[in-house]
C-alpha cells in the first residue's frame, strides 16, 4: 500500500470516529440544547433527546394516508422522501349515496401521474399546496376509513 493510499485511509479513520451518529437531526438538536443549557454533556440528554424527537417531531402523514382538498379531492400519499417530502398523487372524488350520509371516495382509476411536494408543518396539521389549492390532512381513527361530508349543493 502506497504511503498516499494509508493517509487517506486514516484520515477518513479518523473523520468518521468524529461524527455523530443520532440519526434524526431533531434529536441532535435537542441533545445540543440540553447539554447547553445544564452546562455538561451527560450521556442521559442523548436518550432524553430522542424520547423527546418521538414524541414530538414525528410526521403524521404516513404512506396511504390521504389528504382532502376544499373541493373534496383528493392527493394520496404514495411514499414519504422525509418528514417535510413525500410523493403522491391527486384524485377526483367518487361519490356514494348511503340512507342518511354522502360518501366520498377517491376515485383511484382516475389519478394523476405522481408528484414530489412539501409538507407544510407536518407535525401539527399537514397540509400540502398545489397552486391555489390546499390539502388538508383531515384527523381520523383510520387511515382507510371513509370520509362522511355532506356536500353544500347537490347537483
Amino acid at each position: 500500500m502506497s504511503i498516499i493510499k494509508s493517509y487517506f485511509k486514516a484520515k477518513s479513520a479518523t473523520t468518521k470516529k468524529g461524527k455523530m451518529k443520532s440519526g434524526c437531526p431533531y434529536s441532535r438538536a435537542i441533545k445540543q440544547s440540553l447539554n447547553r443549557m445544564f452546562d455538561n454533556k451527560a450521556s442521559v440528554h442523548f436518550d432524553i433527546a430522542v424520547m423527546i424527537a418521538q414524541f414530538s417531531h414525528t410526521s403524521r402523514v404516513r404512506p396511504g394516508s390521504y389528504l382532502l382538498g376544499t373541493r373534496f379531492d383528493f392527493f394520496i400519499v404514495e411514499s414519504m422522501l422525509s418528514p417535510h417530502w413525500c410523493t403522491g398523487f391527486f384524485c377526483p372524488p367518487r361519490l356514494e349515496f348511503m340512507d342518511p350520509v354522502v360518501l366520498y371516495h377517491p376515485d383511484i382509476r382516475r389519478r394523476s401521474r405522481l408528484y414530489r411536494k412539501r409538507i407544510f408543518s407536518p407535525f401539527d396539521s399537514a397540509v400540502i399546496r398545489n397552486r391555489a389549492k390546499q390539502f388538508c390532512l383531515n384527523n381520523k381513527f383510520s387511515y382507510h376509513e371513509s370520509l362522511s361530508h355532506y356536500p353544500p349543493v347537490f347537483a
